[in-house]
């Protein structure tokens, strides 16, 4: 299989993942849509129910890295970005 195809997989894999701990955390593609709104109005939950075939946006990605409420570290080279070029701290907030 060639590099490129590798990495689509893994990539998928991962924001497939992510989809499925919002749906655990939080429930319906609904309510993940008006906790994830869009240009400030909420996502319907067809919109989010494709994040499971497509992936999970990187900016929702990075929101839920941020939330000591969900359990997800974000990963740069998920979305296609060389984490040693980024100077991020990715160590996940403490639960308060």
């Amino acid at each position: 299989m060639p590099e490129s195809d590798t990495l689509v997989t893994i990539s998928e894999e991962v924001s497939m993942k992510l989809y499925d701990i919002l749906k655990t955390e939080i429930g319906s593609n609904a309510e993940i849509g008006r906790r994830f709104p869009a240009k400030g109005k909420s996502r319907t939950g067809q919109a989010v129910g494709k994040w499971r075939s497509q992936g999970v946006p990187e900016d929702i990605a990075l929101l839920c890295h941020l939330s000591s409420n969900i359990p997800y570290i974000y990963n740069p080279a998920d979305y296609g970005r060389n984490p040693e070029n980024l100077s991020l701290v990715l160590t996940k907030p403490a639960h308060q």
